[in-house]
């Protein structure tokens, strides 16, 4: 595999995705407790601009249009926002974590790329020992801080979805790396 790639096309800190994260430490957050029919093995990634994409991520219009049009964020596109982006945006909305896309992006773009991965490790960083979480870890797995008010949880109607949704989305990548 190759080395973890926590950038992204979107805006969406990498780092501190929920299936990377479980694919590093075996821990199960809110997140990854959804894909429960998805084989713990698969629950791995190294990064949607590196090569091993988690299977749910491989079939992301957003990660395919920028590949295709060889551009290191969306918002380097002369079209962005697009209607790719908008149309995903809207279904995204349903994951908290990813209502941060834009603001990633707006931050990549006067920031540049380096500052803003700085910054987001911090962020997504333990503030009492510096173990990176997750964005659903309601706890650091070194040293057991309360990350409640640091990260999101996913309830109600949204674990219902997620619980359909996110299987899908890899039984749809799943397929779809087979016939390629």
């Amino acid at each position: 595999m190759n080395p973890f790639n926590p950038d992204t096309y979107c805006g969406i800190y990498c780092g501190a995705c929920s299936i990377a994260m479980h694919g590093e430490t075996g821990r199960a957050d809110g997140f990854a407790a959804c894909l429960g029919s998805v084989p713990t093995g698969e629950l791995v990634c190294g990064g949607c601009k590196s090569d091993t994409v988690y299977a749910g991520c491989r079939t992301c219009s957003l990660r395919h249009c920028a590949r295709e049009k060889n551009v290191a964020h969306c918002v380097d596109c002369a079209d962005y926002p697009c209607k790719i982006y908008r149309k995903w945006q809207s279904v995204a909305k349903f994951l908290p974590h990813s209502r941060e896309a834009a603001s990633g992006l707006a931050a990549i773009k006067r920031d540049g790329a380096d500052r803003w991965l700085s910054v987001q490790k911090k962020r997504w960083s333990c503030p009492d020992c510096g173990t990176p979480f997750s964005w659903y870890a309601s706890s650091c797995r070194k040293c057991g801080r309360t990350l409640a008010s640091e990260t999101y949880k996913i309830s109600g109607w949204r674990k219902l979805l997620c619980r359909f949704i996110l299987p899908a989305a890899y039984r749809k990548g799943k397929t779809k790396s087979s016939t390629t």
